[in-house]
């Protein structure tokens, strides 16, 4: 017992005595020795929180540089479909109000036709002021939007620019068929009045509105080969992505590998440097070796303890030929018993595969069986 407990305070002394300072930089030798005196358990919770730190921290970067250029992509594409939709809305309300003009000019003799086209067409008029309200709001110069390109800004500017008289057109449109209201005119009025909208539909308001149709036209063609690039861009985004977040989490893994690996060294060269001693001891039987204690963990207990034990060895070499003689005699009782053991076993197995072909023979007969009865139940 004087032994043991000797041998402990020995382990503990030389555990907690201070390691050899070097010539390394001092924050170097101060990290070394904090990490030095860290148990085992927290150095590889260290390496662990570290390893998942930068893999955590290097895919969210990755993700968010690829986020932000797939969001770029989106939003210049659902910018262009709203636009073509607009310019869709636009195009289709000038096309309903011309369809229903001609309409009402042939419906001038049936007035209660024309009078239900004539509330479909101020309900189109309403609804083209409106859409042609919002666009020239959208690309006004109080709120100016970031065209896509050169060519779509020429296109809105001449739109814009060339057909300022469209809403006089619409109240105009308005104010010719309110004043020809078959309703409230003679035949012979009737007659004066579809010739005078007839008039009008082939005056050079009309012409303008053939120009301010083309110029729509154009400009839907312009938004959509933006669309098409918009597209493309986003494909193309979504493979820089795919191609951010893999190149991200394979320099993670590849920085937190390399941590690893370090932090293994760290942890598992004392331990190799202790275990290389006790391997040589036993190999050469020199029994005046030491261990280095380069830590104050559980490795450094364990290589005082190693060192301390050594020196217990060599008084217990003659104790240990002894009881090497009466393990022999163990060791062949043991194996003996081993061997005994060993037939039984086999034996068992012998009987245990004997009744495993015996239950699937049987087994094998009750579905025979069964499917002999269904039949007989069948017929």
């Amino acid at each position: 017992m004087k032994q043991h407990k000797n041998f402990d305070e020995l382990a503990f002394d030389q555990s907690n005595s201070p390691l050899p300072s070097s010539n390394s930089n001092p924050d170097t030798s101060n990290l070394k020795y904090w990490f030095s005196r860290l148990k085992v358990g927290q150095k590889i919770g260290i390496g662990y929180g570290l390893l998942l730190s930068i893999a955590v921290l290097g895919t969210s970067i990755g993700f968010l540089i690829a986020d932000h250029y797939q969001k770029q992509a989106q939003k210049r594409e659902e910018a262009a479909i709203e636009e073509l939709y607009q310019m869709y809305q636009l195009k289709t309300i000038v096309f309903r109000v011309r369809t229903n003009q001609h309409k009402l000019i042939l419906y001038m003799d049936q007035p209660k036709r024309w009078q239900g086209q004539y509330a479909l067409l101020l309900k189109y008029v309403e609804q083209a002021k409106q859409v042609w309200f919002e666009f020239k709001a959208n690309y006004s110069i109080e709120n100016p939007i970031i065209y896509d390109s050169v060519i779509e800004q020429k296109a809105v500017h001449r739109l814009l620019q060339t057909h300022k008289g469209f809403d006089t057109y619409l109240q105009r449109t308005e104010a010719l068929f309110r004043g020809n209201n078959p309703h409230q005119l003679s035949p012979n009025e009737v007659k004066a009045g579809q010739t005078q909208l007839f008039n009008f539909m082939h005056s050079s308001s009309m012409f303008m509105i053939d120009d301010f149709l083309d110029d729509i036209t154009n400009l839907v063609e312009v938004i959509s080969e933006e669309y098409q690039q918009a597209k493309w861009e986003l494909r193309r985004a979504e493979k820089l992505r795919l191609y951010v977040i893999i190149g991200s989490l394979s320099l993670s893994i590849a920085i937190a590998t390399l941590l690893a690996i370090y932090t293994s060294r760290t942890i598992a060269h004392p331990i190799q440097t202790v275990t290389h001693v006790a391997q040589q001891v036993i190999e050469e039987s020199n029994f005046d070796l030491q261990a280095p204690i380069t830590t104050n963990d559980e490795v450094g207990i364990l290589a005082a303890s190693l060192n301390r034990l050594i020196l217990e060895v060599q008084q217990l070499i003659k104790v240990q030929t002894d009881a090497n003689e009466q393990l022999e005699v163990y060791s062949q009782v043991l194996e003996e018993k081993v061997c005994e053991r060993t037939r039984e076993l086999n034996d068992k197995n012998i009987s245990l595969e004997l009744a495993l072909d015996e239950l699937r023979r049987t087994q094998a007969q009750l579905v025979e069986t069964a499917k002999n009865d269904q039949k007989k139940t069948n017929n």
